[in-house]
Order: structure tokens, then sequence, then C-alpha cells
């Protein structure tokens, strides 16, 4: 019984896997904006948070963050600026692992107080985008403050008496950088995850 348990947990997880990575290199995992994009890629990761605990969570937040690693590289952004790898690790790799292991904590809570077994998925669905803005942005402020040639970057777009500005204020200078891209990414990841979940728990019965 445990190893048909195992055996339905890695494959459950490792379809997991291919969704989060089918959406990284299609245009499914992006939903285009006026002028920008929003991204779909915390909802696999909540729905494996929800349905397979903060393990699972782990594992895909890991695989998100690897493949923004992957890409950050690829644009050179970041590394151009002078941010040291391990720096540009933890703001794509560690917060978003994190945000898998805390999507299926909240989860977990929100469930554990929802007797229609509905509403906690809705809130697993919201939590992992949320998190995701607030630790990639919490780290990217603190990169951002202290590497002049990024500042020098946001300076010739912004205006220097704009950045100026907001770096003496930071929850402005987060909600400039996010803008309304992030609620998007909060109100999809919620429905969508929310509603993928809740139909995943019925069809699987748990």
């Amino acid at each position: 019984m445990e190893r048909k348990t195992n055996v339905r947990y890695l494959t459950e997880l490792a379809l997991l896997v291919a969704v989060e990575l089918v959406m990284y290199y299609t245009p499914l995992g992006m939903l285009p904006l006026p002028g920008q994009y929003a991204s779909l890629l915390t909802v696999p990761v909540a729905v494996g948070a929800m349905l397979l605990g903060p393990a699972a969570g782990g594992v895909l937040g890991f695989l998100f963050g690897a493949l923004s690693f992957w890409k950050a590289l690829q644009t050179g952004t970041l590394v151009g600026a002078g941010v040291p790898l391990y720096q540009i690790l933890i703001l794509c790799v560690v917060t978003r692992t994190a945000m898998g292991l805390l999507c299926a904590l909240v989860f977990k809570l929100a469930d554990h107080f929802d007797k229609s077994k509905t509403v906690s998925c809705f809130v697993g669905g919201l939590a992992a985008p949320v998190i995701n803005t607030v630790l990639y942005m919490g780290v990217y402020v603190v990169i951002v403050l202290n590497n002049p040639l990024l500042q020098n970057v946001l300076a010739s777009t912004l205006g220097e008496d704009v950045v100026a500005y907001l770096s003496s204020n930071i929850i402005l200078f987060v909600a400039a950088m996010v803008g309304i891209q992030a609620v998007i990414e909060w109100i999809v990841g919620c429905v969508v995850g929310g509603g993928v979940c809740k139909a995943l728990r019925v069809i699987l019965k748990r």
C-alpha cells in the first residue's frame, strides 16, 4: 500500500513538473497585458503544494526558481550590473522554493478551519503569487539599494529624482516596480490555482 502511495505521489509530482515546464517554454505561462506580461507559473506550484504537501511545493518552487535563474543568466541584466551569482541565486531560487513551502503551510492552516474544503483552495491559490511577490521583491529591493549600476539603469528609465524618492520609500518602490501586473497575477493565481485544486480534490477524493 505504501509503495503504491509513493508511486502515485511521484507520478502526480512528475505531471506537475511537466506542466510547469510546458508553461515556462510556451505562451501558456504568460498572460499578455498592455506593455507587459503577468506570470502564471506560480499556479502549478500552488496546486502541487496544496495537493501533495510542502515537499512537493518546495520541489516545484525550486524548479520555477531554477528556470528563472537560467533566464536571468541568459538575459545578463543582473550579471552585467555586477550582481554576484549567489545574490541572483537567492533572488530566483531561494525565494521561489520558500514560496512553495509556505504556500503549502498556508493552505494546511486554512484547510484546518475550512469545513467546506473550498475556500482554503482559493486561499492557497492566492498565497503562492502573493508570497512570491513579497519574497522576490524584498530581495530585489535589497539588491538594488546596494547596487549603484542597477540604480543607474532605473534612473535612466524613471529619472534620478524618482529613483531617489522611491529608494527612501520602500513600499512605493515595490509598488512602482510590480504595478498592476502583480495584482493581476494574484487574482489569476487565486481563481485558476484555487479552481484547479478544488476540481482535483473532488476527482481524486481528497
